[in-house]
């Protein structure tokens, strides 16, 4: 009997044993894929990374006839458990909020801002510029939920946000590099 195994490009595991139904996906006829999908691949990670290569399952598994696709290694991240803070999250809360709403000010006085809206408000026959400053603030957080593509967990469209690309960017940056390292490490 012969099995096919596509590995997946990274995994994350909370800890413990790693089997090959883990890091793979498994066509076989059942009874071969419940006995090598169970098999345990490495018993711990060690560290936060792990790589298994395609070459790793063929040596564990030389009496069986596999086929290994789709991509030569696997990443395994190991999750630390989720710490539940509320401390923290205050504190990272009232840091980014300080430091964005700093950042505006900042932005607002290199600019004079204070100036411009003078002149706006003038232009259009008033010279309170107080009212101008309700709708201004308004409309720039309207601009901030638009450009991240969310309130909340509702999503405007299907379009990813500029921070999720940044965040999927910051991903395989960290695999390529686990990869690249693990190959140094190996020669």
């Amino acid at each position: 009997m012969k099995a096919y195994i596509e590995m997946k490009p990274k995994v994350t595991l909370s800890g413990g044993p790693v089997r090959l139904c883990d890091i793979a996906v498994i066509w076989a006829p059942q009874e071969l894929k419940k006995s090598i999908g169970n098999k345990v691949i490495l018993d711990e990670i060690d560290g936060r990374y792990s790589i298994i290569s395609s070459t790793d399952i063929m040596q564990q598994y030389s009496d069986t006839d596999i086929a290994v696709t789709g991509s030569n290694c696997t990443v395994v991240e190991r999750t630390e458990s989720a710490r539940s803070s509320y401390l923290l999250l205050f504190f990272v809360w009232t840091l980014l909020f300080t430091g964005s709403a700093l950042t505006i000010m900042y932005f607002h006085e290199d600019v004079s801002m204070a100036e411009t809206q003078l002149v706006i408000v003038s232009m259009l026959g008033n010279a309170h510029p107080n009212w101008f400053h309700i709708p201004y603030s308004i409309g720039i957080g309207a601009g901030m939920l638009l450009f991240f593509n969310r309130i909340l967990k509702k999503r405007f469209n299907d379009e990813p946000s500029p921070l999720e690309i940044e965040i999927h960017n910051y991903e395989k940056s960290v695999e390529d590099y686990v990869r690249v390292a693990d190959q140094k490490n190996g020669s």
